[in-house]
């Protein structure tokens, strides 16, 4: 699978934009603001139908707009799958989703178009609180799960619920019925979300520590570390179990804190050397590798569950690397996958072969030739 064709229409600083691509190594340079990263980020919105920059589609349409428009033509063994999004921002945000002119449903298009976004802040995922990996692992689940999101957000919902129960059980002890039921909602949901956790956890973390290894020429450990308690030997029945359980024992503090403090909510993954923490005692080389080796571990799972290599955007990641970790990085195109690269500058001594493309004033230019290192 390759992706042959991008067209961007009023999105972020392009009014209009049809980009031819090629296998193998693309870079995009230009000087910063350009809208390099628009490009990557374009790419990434139809196949995962959200943004790893924007919290709002708003933020996506081009100033003055009222929507935008994106599609790709994708080359698969077999055929061509021609995907389009169109973004509509008013009266309400609405999108259409389509593939070959059909209807599609999002599923369709992380499947059609798997990517992985590499970028600097990825860091986040190692260095800042367990928030910013559950969001690495509720991302990559819900792609691969079409269920988990709908698990997931009825979990988050009776979160919001329970906490705004406790808070009112403080004034009216009457609520304390309303929270015998949310914790019965809470058991079903959180357990369901955890369960799918569980479920792909070994093979994910195997793949972290192997890429990790690849990279940093090092062993790492990587584990799920749960708030309701052990979850070694404990089977899917268990969890439910084990869940309500932790909530009785965090009773008082809860009632206290107006906060539900244990569930899939508060959980994390652990990832450590010679049993320290990247997160305190990594160096700042260390710690880049294992938020690449993260994602590229996430590349392995879409693969596993798409059949197909999913397209690795990296934006202005070598920039934090040095030639050897680039190397090992732009091997993985050997290995078949397309790469989109940003740049600031037009010359990566990285030993491999790219196709050049110069970015500025919303448009994108492609030099003649390759650059060769």
């Amino acid at each position: 699978m390759f992706l042959s064709f991008l067209v961007l229409r009023d999105f972020r600083n392009y009014e209009y934009l049809e980009l031819p691509l090629d296998r193998g190594v693309s870079l995009f340079f230009g000087r910063n603001a350009a809208g390099k990263t628009n490009l990557l980020e374009a790419c990434y919105y139809i196949s995962a139908l959200t943004s790893p920059r924007a919290e709002r589609d708003a933020d996506l349409a081009r100033w003055g707009k009222d929507g935008f428009s994106l599609a790709a033509r994708v080359e698969r063994d077999g055929g061509v799958d021609l995907c389009k999004v169109e973004t509509l921002l008013v009266p309400s945000p609405r999108r259409r989703l389509t593939i070959n002119d059909g209807p599609a449903k999002r599923y369709d298009l992380h499947a059609a178009l798997p990517c992985v976004y590499f970028s600097p802040d990825d860091l986040s995922m190692v260095k800042r609180g367990s928030a910013a990996r559950r969001r690495y692992l509720d991302s990559l689940l819900g792609r691969v799960d079409p269920s988990y999101s709908r698990e997931l957000s009825r979990y988050q919902e009776a979160i919001e619920r329970r906490n705004a129960s406790l808070k009112r059980l403080r004034w009216d002890s009457s609520w304390r019925k309303t929270l015998e039921t949310l914790n019965d909602v809470l058991v079903e949901t959180g357990a369901a979300v955890l369960a799918k956790r569980l479920a792909i956890f070994a093979r994910l973390s195997e793949l972290v520590r192997e890429t990790y290894s690849f990279i940093g020429g090092e062993e790492c450990a990587v584990s799920y570390v749960s708030s309701i308690g052990a979850l070694t030997d404990l089977d899917v029945a268990g969890i439910p179990i084990a869940f309500r359980s932790a909530l009785e024992a965090a009773w008082t503090q809860e009632r206290e804190r107006c906060v539900t403090s244990v569930g899939p909510h508060r959980d994390d993954i652990a990832i450590d050397f010679r049993e320290r923490t990247f997160r305190y005692f990594g160096s700042q080389g260390q710690q880049r590798s294992v938020a690449l080796a993260l994602r590229m571990a996430e590349a392995r799972m879409l693969e596993d569950a798409f059949g197909k290599k999913p397209i690795l955007l990296l934006d202005d990641v070598f920039s934090e690397l040095d030639a050897a970790r680039r190397e090992k990085v732009l091997s993985l195109c050997d290995y078949g996958h397309q790469i989109l690269i940003t740049s600031t500058d037009p010359v990566e001594k990285a030993g491999r072969g790219f196709h050049l493309f110069s970015v500025g004033d919303g448009e994108v230019r492609r030099e003649e030739g390759q650059q060769d290192s």
